[in-house]
């Protein structure tokens, strides 16, 4: 017989003497090294009787329900880590990130509770998958390496490429499969937490601006009225004024929001802000004029026509007047058609005009006709909103006409109305910015045979946003054809197609009531022109949120709960047949647990060291059951 290695456990079956036997001293063989057990289990006196090997351990009464206990107990620790992941990044969603560490704390908060999820999944199915084993190993004849391979698969993938184990422990085989799968999840469940950009809105109650032009105590930042003994400092209280005009200051809003074609930059109550006001303040309205006062134009624009043509200069054809009437005693009317200045004067908050205007909008259309427009002064109720975002400026509004606004006549020694000087000095500026003439001149002598024809434009729209309007198309399609057809906006010239831009191509009533509007609004530009008033303001500012996949964080948690919980099922099920009803033994997979499932007196595990068999069989050693490798003879 080749050389041989026994270990030798000897139980109560064994006669205790035996175990203090020197070598040499046991039927003439080589004495086996004897190895006791450790303390627990103990071997006593009294468990040396040779009947009954199992008197080795204590009786674990536990042990019947410990592998279903700690099965549903891992799910239910598992089931709750997986919850707990969900609504922690749930009770994030939305929220504002805070400082760097604060993130990392987050971050490291998602990753444990996965991590710590898929432990506890997987101890679960792996409780379930031993309670397999041992069901299977009784109903199923395997080999010794298919053995090695079922309980190694916990600690090693490799396990996976036995194919007997696939074919004769099939589920097992799925239960082990999925166990290993449930390493995944934590690599991608923290990772469905993420940053984007959001805004952080609040309602705070502010002071913000408003216009304080309706305000009678502050009209003489507006008009320039001194008072009868003139304009000192000691005369401000004087009650009796004499209107003269509209301040510099006024003056140059005007102009500058004319000319943009747009409201001025206001002051914001922050950098991203909006808010509603309202407040009184000057309108204009533009109508079409009636039949007497088309007379008085017609008259009018006759005289300046006859005025303006000197020597060999002739006007010949006129495409806009406007003007200013100023009515004497006797109801005669004077046209000042031209800028005003400061003065005492007799006039009024109304301007008169006279335009051609085509008779429809299809090209090549040279029908044109003369349209009379009166626009006049109201007081009206402004109703605003007003945003701002990264410092562009979004106003938005309404304003609703009240009534209208005459210009100021005070008798001397009589308390004046500053409201109202400060509404005509607003209508002062406004008339400022579309009075004048556009017409095209005739120059004859006697020796030219083709007398020179040219327009000129004596009105401050050459300078504004007005220019650009479509009832001031004619006067330039005279430059193309002395009947005035519409020229296509194609073949403009490009200054002329920026100007239609400006200008939308709307007609002067819409463009002046905007100017009235655009440069009410833009006096809050100068802090001279405001009170300030309380209103709720709504305030925002840029800020990173966090926000998570739902479907990249639910799914794979339900999915391994799910599975885990059909293991689950699985094992008690198996418990509840073979133990509970079958009073069958299923053991774990602890040393201890192997030794009483094979239920032997003595176990001797003698391997040849020359063999490279994998196999063991049963076989008696002097009538001690014993697992010996084949190769031992």
């Amino acid at each position: 017989m080749p050389p041989v290695q026994f270990l030798q456990m000897r139980a109560a079956a064994q006669d205790p003497a035996r175990l203090q036997e020197k070598p040499g001293q046991h039927s003439g063989q080589p004495s086996p090294r004897v190895v006791r057990l450790p303390s627990t289990p103990s071997i006593t006196p009294t468990d040396t009787t040779r009947g009954d090997a199992r008197r080795l351990w204590k009786p674990r009464e536990y042990h019947k329900w410990e592998s279903p206990f700690l099965t549903v107990a891992f799910f239910i620790v598992g089931l709750a880590f997986s919850m707990a992941h969900c609504g922690f990044y749930a009770s994030l969603d939305g929220t504002i990130v805070g400082n760097p560490a604060d993130q990392e704390n987050n971050l490291i908060v998602g990753t444990a509770l996965a991590f710590l999820s898929q432990i506890t999944l997987s101890a679960s199915v792996w409780q379930t998958y031993k309670q397999w084993i041992w069901r299977s190993i009784k109903k199923v004849p395997l080999r010794m390496a298919t053995l090695n391979d079922i309980f190694g698969v916990e600690t090693s993938v490799l396990s996976f490429l036995n194919l007997d184990m696939f074919r004769n422990f099939k589920l097992g085989y799925i239960m082990a499969l999925f166990a290993w799968t449930l390493i995944l999840p934590p690599f991608f469940t923290p990772g469905t937490l993420f940053v984007y950009s959001s805004l952080k809105e609040d309602v705070v109650s502010k002071q913000v601006p408003y216009l304080n032009i309706a305000n009678g105590s502050e009209g003489h930042y507006y008009a320039f009225s001194p008072s009868e003994k003139g304009d000192r400092f000691n005369f401000k209280n004087v009650l009796s004024r004499v209107f003269n005009g509209p301040r510099t200051i006024l003056t140059l809003l005007s102009t500058a929001t004319a000319s943009q074609g747009e409201i001025l930059p206001l002051r914001p109550p922050s950098n991203h802000s909006a808010y509603t006001l309202s407040f009184f303040g000057p309108a204009v309205q533009c109508t079409q004029a009636n039949s007497s006062v088309e007379a008085i134009i017609s008259e009018l624009l006759a005289r300046k026509m006859n005025e303006t043509s000197v020597g060999t200069l002739v006007e010949v054809q006129n495409a806009y007047f406007s003007f200013v009437p100023s009515f004497d005693s006797q109801g005669n009317v004077t046209a000042l058609w031209d800028v005003r200045y400061q003065s005492p004067s007799v006039a009024s908050n109304e301007v008169w005009m006279a335009f051609e205007r085509y008779g429809n909008s299809t090209g090549g259309s040279c029908d044109h006709d003369k349209y009379f427009q009166v626009c006049d002064l109201w007081n009206a109720t402004y109703d605003l909103s007003l945003a701002w975002e990264n410092g562009f400026q979004n106003i938005t509004g309404s304003r609703e006409l009240l009534h209208r606004v005459e210009y100021p006549a005070d008798e001397p020694g009589q308390v004046s109305n500053m409201a109202q000087h400060a509404f005509s000095a607003f209508f002062w500026v406004i008339s400022d910015q579309v009075v004048g003439s556009f017409g095209w001149f005739q120059e004859t002598t006697a020796n030219d045979s083709e007398p020179r024809y040219f327009g000129e434009i004596h009105s401050p729209i050459q300078h504004n946003a007005l220019l650009g309007s479509s009832d001031l198309a004619v006067f330039f399609d005279y430059n193309e054809d002395r009947e005035a057809c519409q020229v296509p906006y194609a073949n403009l010239s490009a200054q002329r197609r920026q100007d239609i831009d400006l200008a939308k191509n709307r007609t002067l009533g819409e463009l002046i009531e905007e100017l009235s509007f655009n440069t009410t609004v833009s006096l809050m530009h100068n802090n001279i022109y405001t009170n300030a008033t309380t209103r709720l303001v709504t305030v925002w500012e840029k800020v990173n949120r966090y926000g998570y996949n739902q479907t990249g964080l639910w799914i794979p948690y339900a999915l391994s709960c799910a599975f885990t919980l059909i293991t689950v099922i699985i094992g008690v099920l198996v418990h509840i047949k073979h133990v509970v009803i079958g009073h069958e033994v299923m053991p774990g997979t602890k040393f201890q647990d192997i030794l009483s499932a094979a239920d032997m007196q003595v176990i001797t595990i003698a391997r040849d060291p020359d063999s490279r068999g994998r196999s063991l069989m049963v076989d008696f050693q002097g009538g001690i059951p014993t697992f010996r490798s084949p190769a031992v003879t």
